[in-house]
Formats: C-alpha cells, structure tokens, sequence
C-alpha cells in the first residue's frame, strides 16, 4: 500500500511536472511568436520611417525651392511694382504735358485766325507790290542798257590803262638798268680810285718808316697771320664795308713785311673785295677778311650767292 502511494505520489508529480513543462514549453513558444511579430511590427516600422525620410527630403527640397522661387517672385515684384511707380510718374508727367500742349494749340490757333487776317491784308500788300516790281523791272532793263554801254566804255579804259602799264614798266626798266650800269662802274671805279690813293699814301708812309720792303709770305707764314689778325672782328656797317676789311687787312700784312693783294671780284651786277697771298711754297691763296677764311674763286663759279664775271687783284 505504501509502494502504491509512493507510486500515486510519485505519478501525480510527474503529472504535475509535465503539465508544468508543457505550460513553459507553451508560454516559451507563445513568447517566441510574440516576439517575432514584435520583430515584424519593429521592422516594418522602421521601412515606414524609412519612406517617411525620403518624403520627409523630398518636402524639403520642394520648400527649399518654394522659398527660392518667393524670394525671386518678391525681386520681381519689387522691379514692377518700382516700374509700376516710374510709369505712374511718367504718366503725371505726359498728362501734364498733356494739358500744356493743349493750351498751345488752342493759343496757336488763335494765332492762326489772325495770321489769317494778316495774309488777307498781305494779299493786298502783294498786288501794290507787285506793281510796283513791274515798275522797277523796266527800270532795271533802262539801267541794264546803261551797264552794257558803261562796260564797254570801262573795256576801252582797261585797254588804255594796259598799255600805259606796259609803256611805265618799259620805262622803269630802263630806269633800273641805267642805275645798275652807273652804280657798278661808279662803284668800280670808287674802288680803284680810292686804292690807288691809299695804295701811294702807304708807300710813301712806308718809304717814310723803313717799312717799304715786303715779302711773299710762306703758306704756314700766311696763316699764321692771318690768325694774330684782328680784322675780322671789325663789325660791318653801312660806313665799314668789304672794301675797309680789306684795306685794313692789307695794311697790318704790310706791317708784317708781307706782300698782300687786293682783290676786286666783279659780278653782273655788283662787286665785292677780298685779299690774297701770292705764298712762296704753295702759290696763290684767296683770304675773305671778315671771317679769315681761305676761299677758292674763279670766273664763272659762285660766290655769296652770286656768279663771278671778272677777277683783278692789285699788289
């Protein structure tokens, strides 16, 4: 009996344990499932948010740009609504005008009724004017027969006055060619007279002071003198001309005991004078004494912008 209830005992405990197991096993499983499906929810929460970003970016790009095309709606709004102010101005402006153009023509045409007045009576004017231009036409034909007899008076004194022109000029040229032909040989001969004048008084003063014997200078001699000179520093003036330079530069080398020349270049019209030196080893040399300048000259070249007909030198 005691083995059957140790048995009954044991049995009900084991009954009691499995109930127990099975309860867990079934509270374990039920668990599981719930937490699957708590999974499940969790997961397909989390896609939801996932979708709900993506809207969520895509709002905000779509207000982002919302906001952009305010701000340029506003700049656009701004732009006409100061246009809007401009043309509103402009408006004012024009009606004003407007109304000044108005007074204008209402003047003006009231000025055109008086013009009106004043071309009727004009009309008037222009009938006595037109009579009188009528009048003065034959006027002017009366004159113009008058002109044509007066130009062929003033041709005839034209013609006269050429002639007289022409017989004056004939006249004044030969009145400059007797002056040029008595100026140079005046001149010519002033020249020689008044050498040979000065030419016999300095070898008489010479005779005089033991200074009479001259000498062809050398080439190197010349130049030496003609640089101690002082002559050409004399200043040219209507009473100091070619003919004095050269005077004074032949007396100071006769000074010296140097023979020196007198030259008398002759042009066409006028003459000019110089000295020279007939040197012992280079021959004869040209001097112009106003600037101590060694020249060459001959018949038929130019000199000081005029052509040389005829050379004399005096010794």
């Amino acid at each position: 009996m005691v083995v059957e209830k140790k048995f009954v005992a044991i049995s009900l405990i084991c009954v009691v344990l499995c109930v127990t197991v099975v309860e867990a096993v079934m509270a374990v499983n039920q668990k599981d499932s719930e937490l699957q499906t708590s999974a499940d929810q969790i997961s397909g929460l989390e896609n939801e948010k996932t979708g709900l970003a993506a809207q969520v970016a895509s709002l905000q790009s779509e207000i982002t740009a919302l906001n952009n095309s305010k701000v340029s709606l506003e700049s656009q709004v701004s732009t006409l609504q100061t246009s809007i102010a401009t043309i509103q101005t402009e408006i004012a402006s024009l009606e004003s005008e407007k109304s000044t153009l108005e007074m204008q023509v209402s003047a003006l045409q009231s000025n055109i009724s008086d013009r009106q007045s004043e071309i009727g009576s004009l009309n008037d004017d222009k009938i006595a004017l037109d009579a009188q231009v009528a009048s003065l036409q034959s006027e002017i034909t009366a004159l113009n027969n008058s002109k044509v007899s007066l130009e062929s008076q003033v041709s005839t004194l034209q013609t006269d006055i050429a002639t007289l022109q022409t017989e004056i000029l004939s006249l004044e040229n030969e009145v400059i060619e007797s002056f040029n032909s008595g100026y140079v040989e005046g001149e010519t001969e002033g020249y020689q007279r008044g050498y040979d004048d000065g030419y016999e008084e300095g070898i008489e003063e010479g005779v005089g002071n033991g200074w009479y014997i001259s000498r062809d200078p050398t080439f190197a001699e010349a130049l030496a003198f003609i640089d101690m000179d002082r002559t050409d520093e004399n200043e040219y003036t209507e009473d100091y001309v070619c003919y004095d330079f050269t005077a004074d530069f032949n007396s100071n080398a006769f000074q010296m005991g140097y023979r020196c020349g007198f030259v008398y270049v002759e042009f066409d019209d006028s003459a000019h004078a110089m000295a020279c030196f007939n040197t012992s080893d280079a021959g004869l040399i040209y001097v112009e004494p106003q600037n101590d300048e060694i020249v060459d000259i001959a018949v038929g070249q130019q000199y000081i912008h005029e052509v040389i007909v005829r050379i004399g030198v005096i010794w």
